[in-house]
């Protein structure tokens, strides 16, 4: 007997009332994300239990630059997060036969759509309707408190008695089977990242009724104490004061004090080819981004005074469309799975230094493979859906908020998975359970590639991943390159970078407007991100309408 989604259909409708906000319609995928999907359902989550948390190193933080500079360290780190969101966590539940695998890879344990969904209705509905009319935020508790009662949601479908649960967890009888038990959603989300999208309902509700921030953003002035530095000198002679480096959204303001003991002092501040030149009580500034030179000179008198030294910003929200960033245990994983029944095979892709060469210079998509294959379970990540249905994972992106503009690893399968992109794989990937050894992964941090290196420093040691990263290499300063075949679709995607795309997460625009960009838009070319780089609000599972629905449900429209 196999297990059916009928409860899947029905438990909405009872758990809602019968009178369940409509849903709307996704729009197509953006960044051209996998599309076969079906739901971690209420009865799956009860088997499943509870979304593991994700062990975030809240150090990385301190080593962006130096990440952004080294491709090693890169590879080294994208792997270590690799390991942990590939292994294996425990099943809730304890199955018929102790033949089967007890757990599942942790991403799979994570929430989907119908998680968020579920806990949402139920939180929302439950607010007094000032509340609601307020916008108010859920509490931290409320969170606690509906996020575990998610993991039981099952048991208050009328339609799923006992009984009937104990006959779904016996027809559970292979492998692939449980496997199928996490569903096969395109996209999911750690415990941290799901718990700050709930809780930023309010604010995805205003940018759905008024639109994200446009991409550059001056925020209010602030300013900010930097230094406030004495200086004395002979006459006729020049002291330095220091220098000040400012980032982008930021001017540097140096006022030398007047005073009985200046006389016809002039302060100077250099940077680079701009010089300001001024007199006492007259204010220097500097925009930036830039590294700004502080001196004074003396006239025919001494001079002792005091320069005084701030920093005006005007940096906008991070995240506007969010209540702040995303936390740092925040992981977003999106998959492609592909159909494995009816003799349909996969794909296959090299990515060997003179295959990528090619494949650049040629159309620049992964449009046409260069075989196919048709791997087996221990090959291949495979699952199998209630339904009998079975599929593959093809293709698996990472992101992790470790990072402020988070780290971008992708995974993905290949029939010579020890070369190229896979020849460092480290014995923590091999030694997983499943099939893992046959993925290839890259990996970029930042919008420009630091790495002065075209083979990252991998000649030596692993000279096929040292070649293929050659390949791709665009220059130091010049964009990075990561690009999944089985994920990245359309002309110029096969030569992108996760980041460039992400960074419009929150607005509306389409995967084929950003690849009209210069350089198929890897280029950073924004100082706000409105939903911190996430395409869930506004594409792909679409919160801001499933939060608009559920409101005018309750409200009517605004």
């Amino acid at each position: 007997m196999k297990r059916r989604r009928t409860a899947a259909l029905l438990w909405a409708v009872v758990l809602a009332g019968c009178e369940a906000p409509p849903e709307t319609e996704p729009d197509p995928p953006v960044c051209s994300e996998g599309t076969s999907q079906a739901a971690l359902t209420a009865v799956d989550r009860k088997i499943v239990g509870e979304a593991a948390a994700y062990p975030a190193d809240f150090e990385l933080r301190g080593q962006d630059e130096v990440l952004a500079h080294s491709q090693r360290l890169r590879r080294e780190t994208a792997w270590k997060i690799a390991a942990k969101v590939l292994a294996d966590v425990p099943l809730s539940q304890s199955l018929g036969s102790p033949d089967l695998p007890a757990a599942i890879p942790t991403f799979q344990t994570w929430y989907d759509l119908d998680d968020l969904r579920r806990v949402f209705h139920r939180m929302y509905g439950a607010l007094p309707a000032e509340d609601k009319q307020a916008r108010k935020r859920f509490s931290k508790t409320d969170l606690d408190d509906n996020f575990a009662w998610n993991l039981h949601s099952v048991e208050e479908l009328p339609n799923w008695p006992e009984e009937r649960y104990q006959e779904y967890l016996a027809a559970i009888d292979t492998a692939s089977d449980v496997a199928g038990l996490g569903g096969i959603s395109r996209v999911v989300y750690s415990p941290g990242a799901a718990r700050h999208l709930i809780s930023s309902y309010p604010e995805i509700l205003t940018c759905h009724d008024d639109g994200p921030p446009p991409a550059d953003v001056r925020g209010p002035v602030e300013t900010v104490d930097v230094a406030r530095e004495g200086v004395a000198a002979d006459a006729c002679e020049r002291r330095e004061v220091g220098s000040y480096a400012i980032g982008d959204d930021e001017t540097l303001r140096v006022v030398l004090e007047d005073g009985p003991d200046v006389g016809g002092a002039e302060l100077v501040v250099r940077a680079g080819d701009v010089v300001c030149r001024v007199a006492a009580a007259e204010p220097c500034e500097i925009e930036g981004p830039a590294t700004a030179v502080v001196s004074v000179s003396a006239d025919d008198a001494p001079i002792e005074s005091v320069v005084e030294v701030t920093r005006l910003s005007t940096r906008p929200p991070w995240s506007a469309c969010l209540d702040g960033p995303f936390p740092g245990d925040a992981v977003v994983v999106k998959a492609d799975y592909r159909r494995a029944d009816f003799e349909m095979t996969v794909p296959t892709y090299s990515t060997s230094a003179s295959a990528l060469a090619a494949r650049l210079a040629g159309n620049v998509s992964w449009e046409v493979p260069d075989g196919e294959a048709d791997p087996s379970p221990d090959d291949i990540y495979t699952l199998t859906l209630p339904n009998g249905s079975t599929y593959r994972l093809a293709g698996l992106h990472i992101m992790t908020k470790e990072l402020d503009h988070w780290v971008w690893i992708t995974l993905f399968w290949s029939e010579s998975p020890n070369e190229d992109f896979g020849a460092d794989r480290p014995a923590s990937i091999e030694s997983l359970e499943g099939p893992w050894r046959n993925y290839k992964m890259c990996v970029v941090t930042a919008f420009a590639e630091g790495d002065a290196q075209s083979n990252g420093g991998f000649a030596g040691d692993y000279p096929s991943l040292g070649a293929a990263l050659d390949a791709v290499y665009s220059g130091v300063d010049n964009t990075s390159w990561c690009s999944n075949p089985y994920i990245e679709e359309g002309h110029g995607n096969a030569k992108t970078n996760c980041i460039g795309c992400h960074q419009h997460g929150g607005t509306d625009l389409r995967s084929e407007d950003i690849l009209l960009f210069a350089g198929f838009g890897t280029s950073e070319l924004r100082n706000n991100f409105p939903t911190d780089y996430s395409w869930a609000v506004t594409s792909g599972d679409h919160l801001g309408q499933l939060f608009a629905d559920e409101e005018a449900y309750y409200l009517g429209a605004r």
